[in-house]
Parts: C-alpha cells; sequence; structure tokens
C-alpha cells in the first residue's frame, strides 16, 4: 500500500528521454527507443519501443517498431545509443526524424518536443497517483500469455508489404473465414496490404479445441485460482476470460478445455514457385476452465499475439503491459512542490479558454477545499483507500503491474456511498477527484463544467470549466 500512496510518486514524469534546457523547462522526446540487436528488424538502428499518449510525436505519427534511419538529417545505423540521444538534444525544440515500417520504406516526421516548466506535474500525471478513486479508469496491468514464437533471421520483414491466405478445406473454410478476418483487421493496422493476387507472404494457421476427459467439475480445487485478464483492443478495455494463467500450476482435474492454435508466414516474395519458406511462427497453448469459443478466444487474443511481430523480444513467452488512463483534462500544470499553485497552462486548453493563468493559487475545484499541505492530502488519500475498500467489488481485483494485489473495481451497489465518501473533503482531502468527476461515483450529478476557485493577486475569482474527457491506452509486447 505504501507504494501506491507515497507521495514521491507525485515527482514521476512521463515516460520520454528529457533534457533540460535551462532551468525553467525540461523537453521530452515522447518516446523511447532501443537499439536493434534483431537481424530481421532494424539491426543496430533505434527502434522505437513506448510512446508518451498525446505527445508531438504521437500526434505527428510516430508507432511502436518504428525503425529511426535519421535524426536531423544524420544516420543512426551502427551508432550509439548516447550519439543518437546527442542528437536530439541539439535541437531545443524541434526534431526531425527518418522512419521505417511497414507503410513507409522511408517517412520523414518533424515535431516539437514537448517542453514544460520544469516544476509542473500535468493532470495526466497525477491520475495515476490518485488512481484509486477511479480504478475503471487508471489501470497499469501486466499479463502473460503462453506464445511461442519462431523467426528467421534471414527474413528482413521490413521487406513485405502485402499478405495472403493459404487455400482452406471446405470443411473448415467458415471457420477459417472469420479468422482470417482478424488477421486482416490487426495486420492492416501495421500498415501491411491484403493483396490475394500476388502477397508477399502467405499465412498458414491450425488449431484444436478438445475436452479434457479428466475435467471434474466438483474438484475441491476447481475456481480456487487467481481469475485471467486480457486486453481487449477492439474496446480498449482489461477483460475477465475463462482462462488459466500460464504461470500458474493448475490439476488436470480442473482444467475444462485444450486450446491450441498457431499460424505460420510462409515467404513468397523471395523463392521460387512451389518453394515453402518460413519466417515467422506464432503458436499459443491455452488451459481453459469453462467454454470459451474458439473464434471469440481469437477475437480478442490473436491481435495480442501478432503484436509480437516484427520484433518478438521473448520467444518463449509473450509479456503485456497495459497502460490505460481516462481523466478530465484542463490543462493546468500543478506545482509538484505546492499542488496548489498553477505554474502553467497548456496553450488553447479549457483552463486557457476560462482565463487560468500561471501564478494563480488553486482554492476549491468543485465543491472541493484545496487548502492542503502534502502531507495532510498524502494522509487524507491513505484514509481513504483503507475505510473504503469495502466498497468495492472483490470479483473484479487484481494484481497491477507493480504487484499490488488489492485493486478492485466500485460495487455497483455502492456508487451513492462512494460519492458520498469523496465529498467528504475534511476526512480525505479528496481534492483531485475532478479529474473522474464523469463518474457517478465521484459525483452522482456528472457535471459538465466544473467550478474551480482561485486566488490571484489576493483576489477570489471564480471560473468555469468545461473539461475535456480524454483517453489513452498502450498496450507493450516483449
Amino acid at each position: 500500500m505504501k507504494r501506491i500512496i507515497a507521495f514521491l510518486l507525485v515527482i514521476i514524469i512521463f515516460t520520454g528521454n528529457l533534457h533540460a534546457q535551462d532551468e525553467t523547462y525540461t523537453c521530452n522526446l515522447g518516446f523511447t527507443f532501443e537499439i536493434s540487436n534483431n537481424k530481421s528488424w532494424g539491426y543496430k538502428e533505434p527502434v522505437v519501443n513506448s510512446i508518451t499518449s498525446g505527445s508531438p510525436a504521437e500526434r505527428a505519427g510516430l508507432k511502436l517498431n518504428d525503425i529511426i534511419l535519421s535524426v536531423n538529417k544524420q544516420g543512426t545505423y551502427l551508432k550509439s545509443y548516447s550519439s543518437v540521444m546527442s542528437w536530439f538534444n541539439s535541437n531545443e525544440e524541434e526534431m526531425t526524424i527518418a522512419i521505417r515500417n511497414f507503410e513507409y520504406s522511408f517517412k520523414e516526421l518533424t515535431f516539437m518536443k514537448d517542453c514544460r516548466n520544469s516544476k509542473a506535474i500535468s493532470e495526466a500525471q497525477l491520475a495515476p497517483v490518485f488512481a484509486f478513486y477511479s480504478l475503471e479508469d487508471v489501470q497499469e496491468r501486466r499479463f502473460i500469455m503462453p506464445v511461442r514464437t519462431r523467426t528467421n533471421e534471414d527474413a528482413l520483414y521490413n521487406n513485405y508489404r502485402t499478405f495472403a491466405f493459404a487455400p482452406s478445406d471446405k470443411s473448415t473454410r467458415e471457420l477459417d473465414e472469420r479468422i482470417n478476418a482478424i488477421f486482416i483487421r490487426s495486420l492492416l493496422e501495421k500498415g501491411l496490404r491484403y493483396n490475394p493476387d500476388d502477397p508477399d507472404f502467405i499465412i498458414q494457421t491450425y488449431y484444436s479445441y478438445q475436452n479434457n476427459g479428466m475435467f471434474k467439475e466438483n474438484s475441491p480445487t476447481y475456481g480456487s485460482y487467481q481469475p485471467a485478464w486480457r486486453f481487449d483492443t477492439r474496446n480498449h478495455r482489461t477483460v475477465k476470460v475463462p482462462l488459466y494463467d500460464p504461470t500458474e500450476a493448475v490439476r488436470v482435474d480442473d482444467i475444462a478445455y485444450n486450446l491450441e492454435f498457431g499460424y505460420r508466414f510462409y515467404d513468397r516474395r523471395f523463392t521460387q514457385a512451389g518453394e515453402m519458406s518460413l519466417v515467422w511462427e506464432g503458436e499459443v497453448k491455452e488451459r481453459l476452465s469453462s467454454h470459451y469459443d474458439l473464434v471469440d478466444y481469437l477475437e480478442m487474443n490473436l491481435p495480442l499475439m501478432l503484436l509480437k511481430f516484427p520484433y518478438p523480444g521473448n520467444l518463449s513467452l509473450a509479456t503485456f503491459q497495459v497502460k490505460y488512463l481516462k481523466y478530465n483534462y484542463t490543462g493546468i500544470g500543478y506545482d509538484m512542490n505546492d499542488l496548489k499553485s498553477v505554474v502553467s497552462v497548456d496553450p488553447d486548453s479549457p483552463a486557457a479558454v476560462a482565463g487560468i493563468q500561471p501564478g494563480d493559487i488553486v482554492t476549491n475545484i468543485q465543491g472541493q477545499s484545496f487548502d492542503h499541505t502534502s502531507q495532510s492530502l498524502t494522509e487524507g488519500y491513505r484514509r481513504f483507500l483503507a475505510e473504503t475498500m469495502n466498497l468495492r467489488d472483490k470479483n473484479t481485483r487484481y494484481t497491477d503491474s507493480n504487484g499490488f494485489k488489492d485493486c478492485m473495481f466500485w460495487d455497483i451497489t455502492n456508487y451513492g456511498t462512494v460519492s458520498q465518501a469523496i465529498s467528504d473533503n475534511r476526512r480525505y482531502k479528496a481534492a483531485f477527484s475532478y479529474l473522474f468527476i464523469f463518474n457517478q461515483y465521484i459525483n452522482w450529478n456528472t457535471p459538465l463544467t466544473i467550478n474551480i476557485e482561485i486566488e490571484r493577486n489576493g483576489h477570489e475569482l471564480n471560473f468555469a470549466v468545461t473539461p475535456i474527457i480524454t483517453t489513452s491506452s498502450h498496450i507493450l509486447a516483449e
């Protein structure tokens, strides 16, 4: 619990490599990279391995696994990490990079660094600090899939642009077509194109779904295992699934079904007609706690498997890191040493449009007083976590990516009680609950406009601010 409420979390800064331009401002690239050792994808070149949500880099179109060919016109091949970083830092605000991926052999992106007051902490950073007001909206989760990957080091994946499918048997054609539709949706998102007439590679699938003859529904241990969660890329939510965690030992009596699915990519561009050259294979073997329709399973899990392509990481397992964030954005940057003071306001943001300025002192937001210190804010949050734990739904319990095991959503039948607790400002100091005030369990009236009271040069001023509900969702496969 101390990990969650320790106020040191407040000084966490955006993912990315930061470079201080002077004592006042800090600039963020908006992404991180590593030098690839994968001979099939960006060998000895930088490959993007994370992107900051809402950053200029993301808005410019930079994507995970993009290969960086040049930085400010300087080629990156065989250059060290420190050399590449020095080129990024040579320009204070703007940068130009050239990238390669499945869609482009060469494309230049020019974007600004995200430069802010070095003391400012944004609402996007504060929302995870106060995540237990609304775990429904702030999640950092980790899960493992038993995905085994086989690659071909002689294949250069960036040379492949189009794909098609191997012929289906008549007996399985309908099922195969539904599976192929999932492949098409997922691979198009990567920039590949479906071309059945002249594909660069063809896809072959195999699958098996069998009852476990040793399953005993009345087994004394059936139902005693940790629930398994997976990320659904269709609605960007983590949901519970009838699977067993691949890292957990399970009695054979408790396994209802065994599911196996695999796919292979065969080269059609560089081999002679009639020859088969495997360039990629992914396979998963799952243990099911109850029935899980094969197509339903693949609708959720095949896009996850394909996240490993073309930069696979671990070949034996697939580890996924999920970051989901939904919060009210006003554009205020608070002083991380005094969370009442406004040190920055994003241009054209809701707060800027309303008239809030750097130097203002926030005294109240939507009835929640800001007469707190860092200590009182932390103590109130600690009490809130402890005293409202009984209002959560135990069926939603999960372990977050930092190892805290008692993460739970609010019980829907307790929404009114939760709202009353949060409104008890004197006891809980829930000043930053406005970040999630679009939920009934924060404010039963779910207002569209929030009232912000500030003090400016000894005068009290009120501002009606219409925040923007901002959502970001990122999943990384390792």
